[in-house]
């Protein structure tokens, strides 16, 4: 991100400033939470048209598999942006049979969402000729959010009528899973992260 202009990390670190995380561990009744400062899978995304991400779990750890992850900070910085250009967060609390609550991502909203073995998530394809951009951050503790929360790496499903779709990334999911029980710190260093 030094490559571009120097508002682009400011942005992203401030999510990771302590005063911050504290602030947000308070309003989300968290104790002990951690930022990141390597920002493993977060930082800035942006979405074109016909982008989308299908539901999923974000990863249960940090980019060492000694933290929990357990708050996903998504700020959205799109102007202007509506219900009708997709590239809404979908929520899928019921699980992926039930309907999903759908949130905007209104220009300036901060959705702070906990992470766990059952906080399925995705991104509804981005209907408007534009960009969604969104400020990425994720939040880490010793304990998980949940105690029944297992090891998983991230997590990817078909919607239901994606049944092939969901057959594959289910398989998918399984063959990725196997191999970090094998390789407990991953085959390669994840390049997913950034170093200030």
């Amino acid at each position: 991100m030094n490559k571009y202009d120097v508002l682009l990390e400011e942005i992203v670190y401030a999510f990771q400033d302590k005063r911050v995380v504290k602030l947000v561990g308070e309003i989300c009744e968290l104790k002990d939470i951690e930022g990141d400062e390597n920002l493993y899978a977060g930082g800035l995304s942006l979405m074109e048209k016909d982008n989308f991400l299908n539901p999923h779990l974000d990863n249960s750890h940090d980019k060492d598999r000694n933290k929990w992850r357990v708050l996903n900070l998504l700020y959205y910085v799109s102007p202007n942006w509506k219900l009708e250009n997709g590239g809404n967060l979908e929520l899928w609390p019921k699980g992926l049979k039930e309907s999903q609550i759908t949130i905007v991502s209104k220009f300036n909203r901060l959705v702070v969402m906990s992470t766990h073995n059952n906080s399925w998530h995705s991104v509804s394809k981005v209907l408007k000729d534009d960009v969604r951009n969104c400020v990425s951050n994720y939040y880490f503790s010793n304990d998980p959010f949940l105690t029944s929360d297992t090891f998983h790496v991230t997590t990817f499903r078909g919607r239901s009528s994606e049944k092939i779709k969901d057959i594959l990334l289910r398989l998918d999911n399984g063959f990725r899973g196997s191999l970090r029980k094998i390789f407990k710190k991953g085959v390669r260093e994840n390049p997913h992260q950034y170093k200030k």
